[in-house]
């Protein structure tokens, strides 16, 4: 983590604006944003990355907004195991309003197929006993 001491614009770089962005650690470098005014401010504790362009990578750390994923999302921070959840969201959706199930189903569903999608280890030694019933799809 690092605090901003200066940013100064220094022009424009296609449709990005261009500015030095200098650190209480003594380092600086080229930082863009598609507004003039950045959403970071002189006194901001951020974290960032330099590479060896001089370009800065500024992300929002401390008390700021973190880009994790949320927990209410299934509990699971895998990204393909979201997107399963959400085909599998999909498809109970589908299913609900052709009256095939119930939308009060819709969770028992999700939890019950989306292992399907991610490859977990079945449940059953034998696809009837993994599929007790038809699948309805």
């Amino acid at each position: 983590m690092a605090k901003i001491v200066s940013i100064n614009p220094t022009g424009q770089w296609q449709d990005l604006h261009k500015m030095e962005v200098t650190f209480d650690d003594g380092k600086s470098g080229t930082a863009f944003s598609k507004t003039p005014s950045p959403w970071y401010n002189v006194g901001d504790e951020v974290e960032y990355s330099l590479n060896a362009k001089g370009s800065v990578k500024i992300s929002k750390g401390g008390g700021g907004y973190t880009a994790t994923p949320k927990a209410s999302y299934g509990g699971s921070t895998n990204k393909d195991e979201q997107i399963a959840k959400s085909v599998v969201f999909k498809g109970a959706i589908d299913l609900a309003c052709a009256g095939i199930i119930k939308v009060t189903d819709i969770t028992s569903f999700v939890d019950k197929y989306t292992p399907v999608l991610t490859g977990a280890t079945q449940q059953g030694a034998t696809h009837a006993q993994h599929f007790p019933q038809e699948m309805p799809f």
